[in-house]
């Protein structure tokens, strides 16, 4: 017998462990999972990862469930398929920079989608590109089952730094039952001289939520947020859309562009909604853990939330299953262009930090977990609250379950319209501090739109040159590459 080459039993044994992989239970692993888990074999054989390995995954409550699967599922198979464990927990509220500066035993985390700047600069990210390089993984992007924005994602500074595992595109939600009630559509006819209909503008957004505000039954037209940490996420759209094919934040030279008379009116019509609003709405920490009871209890008219406020709405146990819709963010009309923009609000996306004791191993279950067969079974989890981020996800009848065939169509139209989120620099969490606070003050009536636009206009200048305008023009080029290049209605 012709001896068998060590290359070719290696060959063959890697095929051998392919089918045992595609054969093991039910299969639902695409081509990235099947090689990230033959990949951590290879390694172990190799001795760079230890058998019997843990890897310690820390991320937060809302979307631990996505991770671990319908009765941690998705912890068994790849635990069973590496002959590694996951030892997967709750990590502290605490923003991503704070968390993972003082944690030691992380190997991988999230962090949010503008986090990644500070972070970076911080040394307390690990660069994920020679890994890409090394194993042959890629983040397409093609309309099939590509990451829906794996540039806005996943990159800073052209290199890798996430995996993208959360898609948080801001949209908004309506009570359609309100909107096809004929004695509705008489008054607002009536009254506003126009059909009663899903806002095109944030003009027409405002006077529909002064037509159904009712705080005296207890019902409110506007239930966006208002308080002072998470105020930019419902002005960047606004401002975004104020100008073709984008209103940006800084000219070519990083000279705030926020106190022009864009940025007031942007600011003017985001504290318009006040008035509109819950009781409390000013109040520090009313989140949308304060205004989603609203809506879902069928206790205001429209919200601006994320996918997974669909997920929440669709529940069986929701008062408004059946009766809300969402729709692409409103606009500005700019000359005869509607220009529509929207963001990414938290994003809770897979990083490795520099701490990592399993850097090899926390790569290869970013790379499974969100495949785009396995990422079905994750995002799908009635009790998480990660988004779906593939392009796959978007026509999965399972997933049209979870969230309505209807509103995975409006996000898919509305990925045209989404800017970066936050400033996308480094500092950005200085110059989000700064905003967030003139907005809050603004909104409590201690100051006008155009001063609150003045001042944080004047801080970011100062932070700029804090970190070296040179330096912060040459990121700025490329975020400012990243927005949107037409209008999109």
């Amino acid at each position: 017998m012709t001896p068998v080459s060590a290359r070719k039993r290696k060959q063959f044994g890697g095929f051998l462990l392919l089918c045992l992989l595609l054969s093991a239970h039910v299969v639902y692993a695409g081509e990235q999972a099947t090689r990230a888990a033959l990949l951590v074999r290879e390694l172990i054989a190799r001795g760079e990862i230890s058998p019997g390995s843990t890897l310690r995954l820390m991320v937060k409550q809302g979307n631990i469930a996505n991770f671990l699967g319908t009765e941690s599922e998705l912890k068994a198979r790849w635990e069973r398929l590496t002959g590694t464990f996951l030892d997967a927990r709750v990590m502290p509220q605490l923003a991503s920079h704070e968390f993972i500066s003082n944690g030691t035993d992380v190997d991988l985390t999230i962090a949010r989608n503008r986090e990644y700047p500070d972070l970076v600069r911080a040394g307390l990210l690990n660069d994920l590109t020679p890994l890409m390089q090394r194993f042959g993984f890629s983040l397409p992007e093609d309309a099939v089952s590509g990451y829906l924005l794996a540039r806005l994602q996943a990159y800073f500074d052209g290199r890798v730094y996430a995996i993208p595992a959360d898609g948080d595109v801001a949209l908004l939600y309506l009570r359609r039952d309100l909107l096809e009630d004929e004695e509705n559509r008489r008054a607002f006819q009536q009254q506003y001289g126009e059909p009663l209909q899903a806002p095109e503008t944030w003009d027409d957004y405002l006077r529909l939520a002064a037509f159904f505000n009712h705080p005296e039954a207890g019902f409110y037209g506007a239930l966006e947020p208002r308080e002072p940490l998470t105020a930019w996420m419902y002005w960047m759209p606004r401002y975004a859309s104020q100008a073709v094919p984008n209103q940006y934040l800084f000219d070519d030279r990083m000279r705030p562009l926020i106190a022009s008379p864009a940025g007031i009116r942007a600011t003017e019509n985001f504290i318009r909604t006040v008035p509109y609003s819950p009781p409390d709405i000013l109040g520090a920490g009313k989140d949308y853990s304060y205004t989603l009871p609203f809506f879902f209890n069928g206790k205001g008219f429209a919200t601006i939330i994320t996918l997974a406020g669909a997920k929440l709405f669709n529940l069986d146990s929701s008062p408004v299953k059946g009766k809300f819709s969402a729709v692409p963010m409103p606009g500005s009309r700019v000359a005869d262009t509607l220009v529509r923009r929207s963001t990414l609000i938290y994003g809770n996306n897979l990083v490795i930090p520099s701490s990592s004791r399993q850097p090899l191993l926390a790569f290869l279950f970013a790379m499974w977990v969100t495949d785009p067969e396995v990422s079905l079974h994750a995002v799908g989890v009635q009790a998480g609250f990660a988004d779906p981020f593939r392009y796959s996800h978007l026509d999965d009848p399972r997933i049209k379950q979870v969230y309505t065939a209807e509103v995975l169509a409006v996000l898919g139209r509305s990925l045209a319209d989404v800017v970066p989120a936050g400033t996308g620099l480094p500092g950005d969490d200085e110059y989000i501090a700064v905003l967030n606070q003139q907005l809050w003050r603004a909104a409590k009536g201690e100051l006008s739109a155009a001063v609150a636009m003045e001042q944080t206009a004047e801080a970011w200048n100062r932070i700029t040159d804090r970190y070296g305008r040179e330096e912060q023009i040459r990121y700025w080029r490329q975020i400012r590459g990243l927005y949107p290049h037409t209008a999109h209605e």
